[in-house]
């Protein structure tokens, strides 16, 4: 059974390697995207590995623009639909998703969750949990919901870059 998952897996990631080759874009996919990014800082630093989405004000769009930072701090976005992806962004104003998840020492690699049992994973997901509790809070939790983000981004045509910068980890604790 594990090889037949992992089997339809491969497929299905070699599918979508074949479609997202294909030149053709989807009819709905943008026109015109612009290179734009976003940096993330806190208290000055750059955060690494934050998840950033931006969703267009016009939910009808079917588009989804997305990228992690790097060390550097800087997302640097794409838009896709599907399976195809184009560096870049349509111009326009976008709610801003920013989400994190910072690495912790009980963190489990794909193959070392494969040799363990359901109750040992369980057991270190409880653990991961209470040294995720620990470390302070750098993005704010509305930050990474869709429905309460305070953060806008108006894209230019022309592109650029923004700098969204959070403050004290206190002011975010729960």
């Amino acid at each position: 059974m594990k090889n037949c998952k992992r089997n339809v897996f491969v497929c299905l990631l070699f599918s979508m390697f074949i479609v997202g080759c294909s030149d053709k874009l989807p009819d709905n996919f943008p026109n015109k995207l612009t290179k734009f990014t976003v940096k993330l800082l806190h208290e000055g630093k750059p955060v690494e590995g934050a998840s950033v989405a931006l969703i267009a004000e016009d939910t009808t769009t079917g588009y989804l623009v997305i990228a992690l930072t790097g060390s550097d701090g800087i997302a640097k976005l794409e838009t896709s639909i599907n399976v195809f992806s184009k560096s870049g962004v349509p111009s326009g104003t976008y709610k801003t998703v920013v989400t994190y998840r910072p690495a912790v020492p009980s963190d489990l690699t794909l193959e070392e969750k494969s040799t363990l049992g359901e109750s040992e994973i369980i057991a270190r997901e409880a653990k991961i949990q209470k040294e995720l509790a620990a470390l302070p809070k750098i993005i704010p939790r509305e930050w990474g919901d869709i429905k309460t983000t305070p953060v806008r981004i108006t894209v230019p045509e022309n592109g650029g870059e923004v700098t969204i910068e959070t403050t004290n980890p206190k002011t975010f604790e729960s």
